[in-house]
């Protein structure tokens, strides 16, 4: 009796989790976005930020604790996921240590997949034991609230002081920043803007807007700790980062090295920076990250220059925004993404290769990667002045479902820099063009397993479209 009655409790619980998380998600449409002028916005005055591009991995580590070095007041930050590996620690650990010297420091991690487990478990308590570092989730795994689930935090956000931002898709940990990166390492990208004179008007200002919300936001809730065993542990963990960190210093690991005083000169001057991101809200967001893409890539007078790990249109990504290619020019059109051997998401790349023939026959062109790891930057260069870096997926979850959030930059400078980037990767893909359909990527020495078993999760990713 007693077995039944959990046998259909599960049951029934399955039922409500299976309308509410995925059918619900499936029956409405996304209303048409109204066009803005996003155009004029770029252009209505410059503004004196600074761009870097963070290209290399162990690079773009080094600066975020140079960045946190040199804080005075408040660090911010906001992450999909904390990754494991000595680099995340010594990261905590300069956070910290800013923390002892009186810095205000926020974290905002997503409620799922913030992965501050294992190695990591016992951040948490030494943030909880520290006065000077508060950690919030952004929707919190709530069992009775399945809807909730695909609301994720996605963007990758660190914020020092009103002068530093640095955004992207790279998250934190040695998959991303390692010296020598592990079996799973990615390629990815972030970009450093720097407001050199303090300028209210910066973009690094309207990302503390933006993380003011998130922090405020009803969505996000506290980390709790009230148990005397977790301060404890807490105030242990501050004690074994505060050492690693001093260890790393006396050895001069080059991951803490301090940077040259003059390090941010090396900036470009861009003639605009703005920031851009989706609402916060949950079920279907309007989308705004999307809207923006397209309406630049629709005025390209001659080349869009897209790359991401995988790229996933839907038909109500095609509703939501009118995809109108200008026909009176001659644009070209690229896409550098995974192929199906570097790809470390089998069913996010299933959904891609089921709309492969679809973006073929739009003209674009497409590299698929087949160098070591795999690419997981996401960005975009046209007309070789405008850029775009941040954490947007060319997929509906990045469209309607998660925060995202990125940078557009107008400098032809950046845009040189991103270009050639980009093109270091593309020397290393195979090319495929509207003709080559049932064209074969030239590299056959991956896993024919893992070939054959995307290739079969493709006739079956229209299941799953939505949630990519």
């Amino acid at each position: 009796m007693i077995l039944k009655t959990i046998l259909a409790i599960i049951l029934l619980y399955s039922v409500y989790v299976f309308f509410t998380a995925y059918l619900l998600f499936l029956v409405p449409s996304p209303s048409k976005i109204e066009n803005t002028d996003i155009e004029k916005t770029l252009t209505e005055g410059n503004t004196t930020d600074r761009v870097m591009l963070l290209e290399d991995g162990f690079r773009s580590g080094q600066v975020r604790i140079q960045t946190i070095r040199e804080a005075t007041t408040s660090i911010d930050l906001t992450y999909y996921s904390i990754q494991k590996g000595k680099t995340s620690q010594l990261v905590f650990a300069a956070l910290f240590d800013a923390a002892d010297r009186g810095v205000h420091i926020r974290i905002i991690l997503d409620g799922i997949f913030h992965n501050l487990r294992g190695e990591l478990r016992d951040i948490p308590d030494a943030i909880a034991a520290h006065p000077n570092i508060e950690l919030r989730y952004y929707e919190p795994l709530h069992l009775l609230k399945p809807w909730t689930w695909h609301n994720r935090l996605h963007d990758k956000i660190l914020l020092v002081d009103n002068t530093f931002g640095i955004i992207g898709g790279r998250n934190i940990g040695d998959k991303y920043m390692a010296l020598q990166p592990p079996k799973d390492h990615v390629f990815d990208r972030d970009v450093l803007v720097y407001n050199p004179y303090h300028d209210t008007n910066s973009t690094v200002v309207e990302m503390k807007k933006y993380i003011d919300r998130l922090w405020n936001h009803p969505f996000t809730k506290p980390e709790k700790h009230a148990k005397r065993q977790h301060h404890a542990k807490g105030l242990k963990e501050q004690a074994q980062l505060a050492q690693l960190y001093k260890e790393a210093q006396a050895q001069n690991d080059p991951f803490v090295e301090v940077l040259p005083k003059k390090w941010a000169q090396a900036s470009l001057q861009s003639d605009h920076v703005m920031f851009i991101h989706n609402p916060i809200t949950r079920f279907y967001k309007e989308p705004m990250m999307w809207n923006v893409f397209v309406r630049f890539a629709n005025q390209a007078q001659s080349k869009v220059y897209l790359q991401m790990p995988y790229a996933i249109p839907t038909q109500k990504m095609r509703k939501a925004v009118n995809v109108s290619i200008n026909q009176n020019v001659n644009v070209e059109y690229l896409m550098l993404t995974n192929s199906i051997n570097q790809t470390p998401n089998p069913l996010a790349f299933a959904g891609y290769l089921s709309s492969k023939k679809q973006l073929l026959d739009t003209g674009l062109s497409i590299y698929e990667y087949e160098g070591p790891n795999s690419i997981h930057g996401k960005s975009f260069v046209i007309d070789d002045y405008l850029s775009m870096v941040g954490s947007f997926n060319v997929d509906a979850r990045s469209t309607f479902l998660n925060t995202e959030s990125a940078v557009v930059i107008s400098s032809p400078a950046f845009a040189s820099q991103l270009t050639e980037a980009m093109d270091n990767k593309r020397a290393n893909s195979t090319h495929f063009t509207t003709d080559d359909h049932s064209k074969k990527s030239t590299n056959q020495k991956g896993s024919s397993f893992k070939r054959m078993a995307i290739t079969a999760l493709s006739k079956l990713s229209f299941l799953w479209k939505a949630f990519l």
